[in-house]
């Protein structure tokens, strides 16, 4: 086994682990199943909603910390560099987003279409229902895979600016830019209004799904850099 197939072949185990059996086996699964035996047996109304995507975030989270974390000091004491595993983790890492995202669609699916047949009036719990959007499966489905990957990318940038400076020196920064950007703010040197014209525009969904996709990525490349050089352990609270 050679440097590049053993890192992904940790990287994978892992994933698999992560996703596969803690995520799909022990909490997803059973979560569909719960919802479709009350649907089928117990008078749902309309101001009931199954949740069965709740977990699927929790866990992208999850992995985007604590995976990197587990694996990080085993595969570089194993010989792999620091380099191979970033790359090996992101490309890992956004596949299981967009597998785990279709995953949770088709049991979303399931649900609402055995919900119609079976004349429950219940809801399912997902973030397309806060905008009042139409269920389509490709909607849905692009919709989760989109805040899946805001969700892994931007955890995982927050936890490698923790990893290189500590809690003080990050929470020190946090300020920083909140100082600094109020600042701006009330000094009319920078318009933030900008924003409210930007929620107010009915932008196509497809322009929506490619600007958040693609603060997403430059968000998760912003840590190759950060992480490249990166020690072993991480700056210690006090630090």
């Amino acid at each position: 086994m050679n440097l590049k197939s053993g890192t992904f072949r940790m990287v994978y185990e892992e994933t698999l682990f992560a996703f596969g059996k803690l995520l799909l086996l022990y909490i997803t699964i059973p979560l569909f199943l719960l919802w479709l035996f009350i649907g089928y047996f117990f008078n749902l109304g309309e101001d009931v909603i199954a949740a069965i995507s709740g977990p699927t975030y929790f866990f992208i989270l999850l992995f985007a910390i604590n995976g990197f974390k587990t694996i990080f000091p085993v595969a570089i004491g194993m010989g792999s560099t620091r380099i191979n595993l970033l790359k090996t983790f992101y490309v890992v890492g956004l596949a299981s987003v967009l597998l785990i995202t279709f995953i949770l669609n088709v049991f979303q699916w399931i649900l609402l279409t055995l919900y119609e047949r079976w004349n429950v009036a219940a809801h399912i719990l997902h973030p397309a229902t806060f905008l009042n959007r139409e269920y389509t499966f490709l909607s849905y489905y692009l919709i989760d895979f989109m805040l899946g990957i805001f969700a892994f990318s931007f955890a995982f940038l927050f936890f490698t600016i923790y990893y290189r400076l500590g809690f003080k020196k990050s929470v020190i920064w946090l300020m920083v830019l909140v100082i600094i950007g109020t600042l701006l703010n009330y000094s009319g040197l920078i318009d933030f209004s900008i924003w409210e014209w930007l929620v107010t525009q009915h932008f196509h969904d497809m322009v929506i799904f490619s600007f958040v996709n693609t603060i997403s990525l430059i968000a998760l490349f912003i840590t190759y850099p950060i992480m490249r050089n990166a020690p072993l352990t991480a700056k210690s609270k006090k630090d």
